[in-house]
């Protein structure tokens, strides 16, 4: 799933309201250097001017989409799209006074004073947003790309890569036109070729891909429609469209490292709707840890007595996009449960052995064993993973690492999103599912019909499911 901002003009919220912080205070200035103190606020007239100079701002803004580029734009365009800006919003509220026929009930010295006052501000603030901007992208966590190009072409991405300020890390390349594996380019390793990237994004943790190659549109529907069916995020080069448009998934224009893409996704999520789940996730993961404590202190001395050994389970699991982590549990199984498991295959019910589910499993811990699990109170300890950001309370389940590498392309598309503790398989009877195809199939139905209404739901039939223990495992 894939955080999309359509314009610069929503993109750059944080832009926006520095600048019209910016404003403001120049507004505030020039009264004072007028009158010698802040009072503004102080008579209607002024008031209503501090409104006025917002909205033109806004206006302003929009019409000559100042955030354009704002981040990399060199800074004599910073000075020119600054100046525009200023000289439109001072504009307005000329207009206003004139139409208003209340020029008369302001200092001009205010009025003439301000947008100069605000050209400055406004250059100094963005100039210094820009370089924290760039600090803070050097700690953040990146989208892992991977870029799937030419020999040629490769240098020309990495060097527009370099001059552009982002959340986005070029993980490796795959060079179609010659094997490099193997090799750097700049400082970025050739890690597959044209015979081996398939077998390469099945392996490694990409979240998403950039394809930029010439012509050669067979070779490129062939390899869209491979990447497209693990669910990952796909940008290519205008170049090519035709694999892409028509298909189920969101598409939408945008521009990366300064080349115009078409992106291709299983589902797009807002800005707003990306901030309420986390939050949500923050809530209840901050809940669900505190009552893991409590949970720990009651259930944890039996777990060690029936089976001495830690009272927590520690397994690597996948996520997003094949990024691994530590997932946390109670232990319910005995110690040897792991190894006791390969013994237990042939009795999976699952027909295709993508999952293992056994009915009355000799491993768990009898007693305390069972009733943590009819409860799902072994699973509190993933609230820990919610919070450290790892899962989110509503997704999909994180396949451990031997089910992944079993997993077909098309089986990969369900953790296109973070993985959760609870989801739409597990609140669809998940103890009658046989079929791991019917697992993805509803994992995919929640991801095209994501929304934080469908997440609500789903918390209110897991809280239903956990108390009747339907499809306890």
């Amino acid at each position: 799933m894939y955080n999309e901002v359509r314009t610069s003009f929503r993109k750059h919220i944080d832009f926006i309201f520095i600048d019209i912080l910016s404003m403001e205070i120049s507004f505030f200035i020039a009264y004072f250097l007028r009158n010698g103190n802040f009072n503004v606020l102080a008579t209607e007239e002024y008031r209503t001017i501090v409104i006025v100079i917002l909205f033109a701002n806004l206006i302003a803004c929009y019409l000559f989409n100042s955030m354009q580029d704002v981040i990399k734009r060199p800074f004599q365009l910073e000075l020119y799209a600054t100046f525009k800006q200023c000289t439109l919003t001072e504009a307005i509220l000329l207009l206003f006074l004139f139409a208003t026929k209340t020029s008369i009930d302001f200092s001009r010295q205010i009025v003439l004073l301000f947008p100069f006052i605000y050209f400055v501000i406004t250059v100094i603030t963005r100039t210094i947003y820009k370089k924290l901007l760039r600090k803070f992208y050097k700690n953040t966590k990146f989208k892992e790309f991977l870029v799937i190009t030419t020999k040629d072409r490769a240098r020309e991405i990495y060097t527009k890569y370099q001059n552009t300020v982002n959340d986005i890390h070029i993980k490796a390349f795959a060079i179609v036109d010659e094997d490099m594996t193997g090799k750097m380019i700049e400082n970025v390793p050739v890690s597959a070729s044209r015979e081996s990237l398939i077998k390469y994004l099945m392996l490694e943790h990409i979240d998403e891909v950039l394809i930029s190659i010439v012509g050669e549109n067979d070779y490129k529907k062939d390899i869209i429609e491979k990447i497209n069916s693990m669910g990952l995020v796909i940008h290519v080069e205008i170049d090519y469209v035709d694999s892409i448009v028509g298909s189920n998934n969101k598409e939408f224009v945008e521009h990366i490292f300064d080349y115009t893409v078409l992106t291709c996704s299983v589902n797009t999520i807002s800005s707003l709707q990306l901030v309420v789940k986390r939050l949500m996730d923050i809530f209840s993961g901050i809940i669900g840890t505190i009552l893991t404590i409590i949970f720990a202190i009651i259930i944890g001395p039996i777990i060690m007595i029936k089976s001495p050994g830690p009272i927590f389970f520690k397994q690597k699991r996948v996520g997003k996009s094949g990024k691994i982590f530590n997932m946390y549990k109670f232990r319910s199984m005995y110690m040897d449960a792991e190894e006791r498991k390969k013994e237990l295959l042939s009795k999976n019910e699952q027909e295709d052995n993508l999952m293992f589910k056994m009915k009355d499993d000799p491993r768990i811990i009898k007693g305390i064993g069972h009733f943590i699990r009819d409860y799902s109170i072994d699973e509190f300890p993933q609230f820990i993973n919610v919070l450290k950001g790892d899962m989110s309370l509503v997704g999909t389940r994180p396949p451990t690492v031997d089910e992944w590498e079993k997993y077909s392309m098309h089986h990969r598309a369900r953790l296109a999103i973070k993985p959760g503790i609870t989801g739409l398989w597990q609140v669809s009877g998940r103890s009658n599912i046989k079929n791991f195809d019917e697992v993805v199939k509803l994992d995919m139905q929640y991801i095209r019909n994501f929304s934080i209404w469908l997440d609500v739901k789903i918390i209110l039939k897991t809280f239903i499911a956990v108390f009747s223990k339907a499809g306890a495992r």
